[in-house]
């Protein structure tokens, strides 16, 4: 009679212990679905579901789902690749590169006659990081798609002079299908503006967030573009001020991007590149800096993801985004791209000419950037970088937004 029982309370327990067991693996089938759908299929409400898990399931376990998804999905394209012997492609146009880049712009308005570019050099000669001065010099191709490496005219202020310039590059031999594309900003003529999203980042601080561009330089011409801000306050609460008021308190040695009342942007450590000053209109921190006195982070490849957020480690290929400086502080980056790891990231940050550098958000559907040009009645109208941000939200720095972000403008 006992034994009967002792077999039946053996199996109870067998049986709890499959369902627990089917339980997770329906879950990680969940989580796979949805970081599936986050990347590739509807990547607004794929985000939106992975950050819902997050809240449920906790930082670490999502995480790990996440890493395990993107990591296979990235070892199919690969093998994808391969097989298929597929050539990669520029990700915007490049057959013409003029000694006046307004064909090569999608943004050159019909104002005033551009002033002359620079004509490109096939030497594509390598970039000085000592090397101060606009337009920024050429940068040597890390693979063969024509075009790479080579500086053309991107935005133009209402005069018709470039502002900024865009190229890419293909920083990792392994996935020679991921590349950086890269948009260098003259900060002697430009200006940089923080905007904080209306709910993120999150603090107990009370500050007005209207989360939207300042309707002063909503103006074609002013206004030039707009690119996602860091990760949510939870992955790893960095550092957040703006306009005096301190949302999250900066990390000793993490990096920050800020800005002074003057227009001036610098970006490195807090506590020694940076330091607190009554000139700071913004600053912004997100994580460790990934380019350090022009050096890349050797952390850049730890498979920790608590070392970046609790987001994705940096060996996951997934789209990354960062913002950089040269050394004189003269030229601002932003770069952006898919399949990326944070070492190929950092690489072609690096090579573009940054000094400092920061990762900011990551995955496809937050990295995102929008140059603006004139529409109908003289709106504005928003033009991602890449064909890949094209969809819903390809308008989001238009409107108020949720996530924090930056702007330039002329000055």
């Amino acid at each position: 009679m006992k034994e009967t029982k002792h077999k039946n309370t053996r199996n109870k327990h067998q049986l709890a212990g499959c369902g627990i067991l089917i339980s997770v693996l329906i879950l990680l089938m969940l989580l796979a679905v949805i970081a599936y759908a986050a990347t590739n299929i509807w990547p607004a409400m794929g985000a939106g579901a992975v950050d819902l898990a997050r809240g449920v399931f906790g930082d670490r376990f999502v995480s790990s789902a996440e890493n395990f998804v993107l990591s296979s999905e990235d070892q199919l394209k690969q093998i994808q690749y391969t097989l298929l012997k597929t050539t990669p492609t520029a990700p915007w146009q490049t057959n013409s590169l003029p000694a006046t880049p307004q064909s090569d712009s999608p943004l050159s308005n019909n104002t005033a006659a551009p002033t002359p570019v620079p004509s490109t050099s096939n030497s594509t000669p390598v970039h000085n990081l000592s090397q101060p001065g606009w337009p920024p010099v050429n940068v040597a191709a890390l693979g063969n798609t024509p075009g790479e490496g080579r500086w053309t005219a991107y935005l133009r202020n209402a005069n018709g002079n470039v502002e900024a310039y865009r190229t890419f590059l293909e920083p990792d031999p392994q996935r020679p299908y991921a590349s950086v594309a890269l948009v260098a900003f003259n900060l002697q003529t430009t200006r940089l503006h923080f905007v904080l999203g209306y709910e993120e980042p999150v603090s107990s601080v009370y500050i007005s967030r209207p989360a939207r561009i300042s309707a002063s330089d909503m103006v074609p011409g002013k206004i030039l573009a707009a690119f996602n801000g860091g990760f949510k306050a939870q992955h790893g609460h960095f550092g957040v001020m703006l306009n005096g008021v301190t949302l999250i308190p900066p990390r000793d040695g993490f990096g920050t991007v800020a800005i002074y009342d003057d227009g001036t942007v610098r970006l490195g450590a807090w506590g020694t590149d940076i330091t607190p000053s009554q000139h700071m209109v913004a600053w912004r921190q997100n994580g460790p800096l990934i380019i350090q006195n022009g050096q890349i982070n050797p952390h850049t490849a730890v498979t920790d993801p608590k070392v970046w957020g609790y987001t994705t480690d940096g060996t996951t290929a997934t789209g990354r985004s960062a913002v950089g400086i040269s050394q004189d502080g003269s030229i601002l980056y932003y770069a952006v791209g898919f399949n990326l790891t944070l070492p190929a990231l950092a690489r072609a940050v690096q090579d573009a000419g940054a000094y400092q550098a920061i990762q900011l958000d990551i995955n496809n559907f937050y990295t995102h950037f929008e140059a603006f040009t004139s529409g109908s009645n003289n709106s504005l109208m928003a033009v991602p970088l890449l064909d890949q941000m094209k969809g819903p939200g390809d308008q989001r720095y238009l409107t108020i937004n949720k996530r924090d972000f930056f702007y330039v403008t002329t000055k």
